[in-house]
């Protein structure tokens, strides 16, 4: 263990926290004030050199002893790649359970598409099962109103995933925000959301209303077949059809070539 100047060290570029609580930081700076810095934060060296730092674990600490005064803080210093330090930063506060839901949510997701790893190996990288990262990382495709919900705490990660079931667009955030505001359970939310996709005919509906709930239908059969296809190839499944849903396009996305060649291998297909 080593101790570094604190201007010599910078935050981590990978770091899944995105809001740090000002209150919860100044409880730690008058801790550190109080009894020293207990555990070390990990490092490795910095791109640019000069004899700088990046945190790899720890910025919170790091923030925290900057802000007790401290001017330099004790560390350990690691040889790591891009995809450990991001990998470390992630693990750390999955595990401590510091993440808000959409945090981790791209967290998951950037260790996916920045590193061409398969759901799977997300999973096994942060101890949790694939459903559990597939379904998290899905929480970003939820309307940007929805996915700030879920950070401030208004809507809990269930609620999200409750949310997704919902036809995409204005209609699943307004649905949200009556969510929030009359602080539904996760299973009142399922329960709207499902009423939402079916096609309920009134005897003095008129042709428009029964082509929309046709529409609708649609949309929540495609929306469930994509669900299915990405939980089963471990990747994003886009599907987009013509008006009547005879025709259309299955976008299926990778992130790197060896992900390529494991979707080709779930398909049975092998280059000749």
């Amino acid at each position: 263990m080593v101790f570094i100047p604190v201007d010599r060290i910078e935050p981590n570029r990978f770091q899944p926290r995105r809001v740090f609580d000002q209150t919860s930081l100044e409880r730690l700076a008058d801790s550190i004030k109080s009894s020293g810095m207990m555990q070390p934060v990990i490092l490795r060296r910095s791109s640019g050199g000069g004899g700088h730092y990046e945190l790899v674990a720890g910025e919170r600490r790091w923030r925290a002893a900057t802000m007790a005064g401290l001017s330099s803080v004790p560390s350990v210093v690691r040889e790591l790649s891009d995809e450990q330090a991001a990998e470390w930063a992630i693990i750390e506060n999955v595990q401590r359970e510091d993440l808000n839901p959409m945090e981790r949510a791209w967290a998951f997701r950037g260790l996916s598409e920045r590193f061409g790893l398969t759901h799977q190996q997300v999973a096994d990288r942060v101890g949790l099962d694939r459903s559990s990262v597939a379904n998290t990382i899905r929480l970003t495709e939820l309307e940007e109103p929805i996915r700030d919900m879920i950070q401030s705490g208004r809507l809990s990660a269930g609620h999200g995933k409750a949310l997704l079931a919902a036809p995409p667009g204005p209609i699943r955030v307004k649905l949200a925000e009556q969510a929030s505001d009359e602080f539904w359970s996760v299973r009142k939310l399922e329960r709207a959301a499902a009423a939402l996709l079916a096609p309920v005919e009134s005897a003095a509906g008129s042709a428009t209303n029964r082509s929309g709930e046709r529409d609708l239908a649609r949309v929540a059969s495609r929306t469930s077949l994509e669900k299915q296809l990405s939980e089963h190839l471990g990747t994003k499944v886009t599907l987009t059809t013509n008006r009547t849903g005879e025709r259309g396009r299955l976008t299926i996305e990778f992130y790197g070539l060896e992900h390529f060649d494991g979707l080709l291998a779930k398909f049975g297909f092998r280059p000749s």
